[in-house]
């Protein structure tokens, strides 16, 4: 088989990594019981913009033209920033290359306190409070050509916080994009072990299932404070992306939803029209670990829920018709990989190990003009015997376009003896080959992290691989030497 072609793209966005997942309809529990609304059409909801009438473009990235280079300190950088709060391309050249370096006051956790003053009293009911956001087994939606992306997530018993939240490379700074539900408005709820759904979304639901509700919304005819029609937190794992066509984020973690960065709503559709269905991993709704792309030729969103060894078809839904349709059936799954786009095809490096077929290593490549699936074999020197075999969800995978080259990292025992490090490789498309490359471990890349899902991409603007590694650490940069 041949390489996989990595050629020009049609669009800027598209050259980098828009790694998402998505786990359709089933979370990573028990996914009868989540989120709905009333009694509106399917696709209820203040809609976004569709492909008919597109938004206008954000404005582009750019630097601040001051002078205040900030400090570097060993290797955590404090940026230097213009009147207007935009980092100084000054500043950005006193970052060096060719090592990790945190940037300083990048926490998502930096925003707590302002979420608290924004709703008085608010309390998140999770254990891990607004860093859950992220850790708790979810990605961002990046937009690469303006170098930002879009947290949402938390979920189960980590956090309650339903906001979405912007992190701007720009400003080196989180913000927030939409406030969480107020916990205050659901007084007297009685909530199992998770968050993941709101209770009187699920009885109504049962009660009605012809409705449009679903328990993974916020929909309550007794609290009308708490029917706000927003999603519930949730685990949305790869599943985020961003749409620049419609300015909007996206994600199919049980049902579908759709945040409209113009209007500030949310949207949000059953799966095939079927409200009230018992949804079959068989035919294609199993497991909630999967991915999200957005396909600008086709106008349509492909959700992939495969990870994990579910076989299954892929879905995908028309923006244009609003017409849901069943895709191709996976080749053999497998366990918490990643997947990056480039171009037109998408790429997934499965973790290298014997029980489950993924040694020799390869890439898993799929065709978005064709749904066709293919493998590419690579040449290394790894053992299988120092392959790691247990349950890992730290792997990491990206496309770095400037080098045409893969940046991965996984568990390995290098020096045999049974530890398992957190070790960095480069995939070469073209000559096919893996080889360990530990020049991407150096400066402050402190290991691994078992939920970093796609939180790990390169951006053009900064020509750096960019590592969002836990909500209450700094973000860490990576810029190519």
């Amino acid at each position: 088989m041949s390489a996989v072609s990595l050629g020009q793209r049609s669009s800027s966005w598209i050259l980098i990594l828009a790694l998402s997942v998505t786990g359709v309809l089933a979370g990573c529990s028990s996914s009868s019981e989540d989120p709905p609304q009333e009694d509106p059409s399917p696709d209820a909801g203040s809609p976004p913009p569709d492909a008919g009438n597109p938004p206008p473009p954000p404005p582009s990235f750019t630097w601040g033209n001051g002078t205040d280079t900030g400090t570097l300190e060993g290797n955590v950088w404090t940026p230097g920033r213009d009147a207007t709060g935009l980092v100084n391309a000054a500043s950005w050249a006193l970052v060096p290359k060719g090592r990790w370096i945190q940037v300083s006051g990048t926490p998502l956790t930096s925003l707590d306190a302002e979420v608290k003053a924004a709703l008085p009293g608010f309390r998140d009911l999770g254990s891990g409070g607004i860093a859950g956001v992220i850790n708790a087994y979810s990605g961002v939606a990046v937009d690469a050509p303006r170098a930002r992306w879009w947290a949402f997530g938390g979920g189960h018993g980590d956090s309650s916080n339903n906001g979405v939240y912007r992190f701007d490379m720009a400003k080196m700074r989180w913000s927030i994009e939409q406030l969480p539900d107020n916990p205050a408005n659901w007084t007297g709820v009685v909530y199992g072990n998770t968050y993941s759904y709101y209770p009187p979304a699920a009885e109504y639901s049962k009660a009605h299932p012809d409705s449009d509700v679903y328990g993974d919304e916020f929909f309550d005819p007794s609290r009308p404070a708490a029917s706000t029609g927003h999603p519930v937190a949730r685990h949305t794992y790869n599943g985020l992306v961003y749409n620049p066509d419609l300015q909007e984020v996206a994600f199919g973690v049980r049902r579908m939803w759709r945040y409209s960065l113009t209007t500030h709503t949310w949207k949000r559709h059953n799966p095939f029209n079927t409200p009230g269905a018992t949804y079959d991993g068989a035919t294609g709704y199993g497991g909630a670990a999967g991915w999200t792309f957005w396909d600008e030729v086709k106008h349509r969103y492909l959700f992939g829920p495969t990870e994990n060894y579910n076989y299954s078809k892929w879905w995908s839904f028309d923006t244009d018709d609003q017409a849901w349709n069943w895709e191709v059936i996976t080749p053999p799954a497998w366990q918490f990989a990643q997947m990056v786009r480039v171009g037109r095809k998408l790429v997934s490096f499965p973790a290298p190990e014997a029980q489950h077929d993924t040694f020799p290593p390869r890439l898993v490549t799929y065709d978005m003009d064709t749904g066709e699936w293919g493998f590419l074999h690579l040449k290394s020197e790894l053992e299988v015997s120092r392959c790691f075999s247990g349950d890992f969800e730290g792997q990491i995978f990206a496309y770095v376009p400037p080098l045409n080259r893969y940046i991965a990292a996984f568990r390995y025992d290098r020096d045999g003896d049974g530890s398992f490090e957190y070790r960095t490789f480069e995939v070469d498309p073209v000559a096919l080959t893996l080889r360990e490359a530990p020049e991407y471990e150096a400066g402050a890349f402190d290991g691994w992290h078992e939920l970093v899902k796609n939180r790990f991409f390169y951006l053009a603007t900064h020509d750096a691989l960019v590592y969002v590694r836990k909500g209450e650490e700094n973000l860490r940069v990576f810029r190519l030497p």
